[in-house]
């Protein structure tokens, strides 16, 4: 089970580069074949996620992954499982101004779970957070509801991935 776990990238990413960030420490190793989990894919058109997974990481790699975002102007959010203990506090320590918000999750419910990446994107729009707006032609785009955009996005990923289940 272990040599699952450590498999695969250590550090698995989508979404734009100037978008808000959602930094996910995973204990559990999820995202072995370098994608990242169904129900936070749909995010990925509104926030940049990484997805660290710390079973695969070397020392040190969460350090070289959050400095890429120094001197960039968008918000670091930290999501974390509860396995990953105390090393989730020495990291905001290190790191101090450049992590905008911590959420830590218990075990058992995986952190890609509907109802996690939900009370994600709740913590992000208390911060204020929102993805930048993309201008087509002479008008500005209308701002996207992060929160109300995202979780539609997931909720119907989640609908038709139920769909298919129930086809098969």
């Amino acid at each position: 089970m272990e040599e699952t776990r450590t498999g695969g990238p250590s550090v698995v990413w989508a979404g734009p580069a100037d978008a808000p960030t959602v930094v996910v420490l995973d204990p559990a190793g999820v995202g072995v074949h370098g994608d990242l989990p169904a129900t936070w894919r749909p995010l990925t058109e509104y926030l940049q996620v990484m997805w660290c997974r710390l079973p695969a990481s070397e020392a040190g790699e969460v350090d070289e992954v959050l400095r890429e975002f120094e001197g960039r102007a968008v918000p670091v959010h930290v999501v974390a499982g509860a396995a990953a203990g105390a090393e989730v506090g020495e990291l905001v320590k290190r790191h101090d101004g450049l992590i905008t918000s911590v959420q830590t999750f218990a075990a058992p419910v995986p952190l890609g779970h509907p109802e996690v990446v939900l009370e994600v994107l709740r913590e992000l729009l208390e911060h204020g957070v929102e993805p930048p707006a993309a201008p087509t032609g002479d008008s500005p785009a209308p701002q996207k509801s992060l929160l109300g955009d995202a979780a539609s996005a997931l909720r119907q990923s989640v609908r038709s991935l139920f769909t298919r289940l129930a086809d098969n």
